[in-house]
């Protein structure tokens, strides 16, 4: 009895050493919500470039849907993803959120995004889509800029399937 008790405790010793958190080296920066690290000493201007320049090479990826945002005459914007492929494009989500928006203010800060208030549905979708065709999401420029101050921000949408990615941005001015 005393060794199948001593066993049990050795056992229970060996498994909360394993517990310890990521065993990746040690980031001295904070992250931000994709998960990048910030680097203390970039102006608002180099984090503005860097992250277009990260949605222009992660539209290159392979299996890459085309993502595009436009603004109306009534600012309502307009995000369409569609399959530039030659072949079907299998769109699997894992929730009833299929697209995420983020707006970031002229210092580099976000100040809001959608998935952060609101709740979605826990129910798969898939959904089969052909070559050229689109999925369409309007969102009111109300909606987005509710709560903001007046000033220059930018929008980032991005697509929430699991298997293809797709992102656009665009600039806008609350008065």
């Amino acid at each position: 009895m005393n060794r199948i008790l001593l066993l049990l405790i050795i056992s229970l010793l060996l498994t909360a050493c394993g517990t310890g958190g990521n065993s990746s080296q040690e980031n001295n920066g904070e992250q931000n919500e994709s998960g990048q690290e910030n680097v203390q000493g970039d102006s608002p201007d180099e984090s503005k470039d860097e992250a277009k320049k990260q949605l222009e090479e992660e539209h290159q990826k392979e299996g890459e849907l085309q993502g595009q945002l436009e603004a109306n005459d009534s600012k309502d914007f307009l995000f369409t993803v569609t399959n530039d492929k030659e072949e079907d494009a299998e769109i699997y989500f894992s929730s009833g959120q299929e697209y995420d928006y983020v707006v970031i203010d002229e210092s580099g800060a976000t100040v809001k995004q959608l998935s952060a208030h609101a709740m979605f549905i826990q129910a798969t979708k898939e959904v089969m889509l052909q070559p050229g065709d689109k999925l369409e999401y309007p969102v009111s420029f109300e909606e987005v800029t509710a709560d903001l101050p007046p000033g220059n921000y930018s929008i980032h949408f991005t697509f929430t399937d699991t298997n293809h990615h797709a992102a656009a941005e665009e600039d806008f001015t609350v008065e």
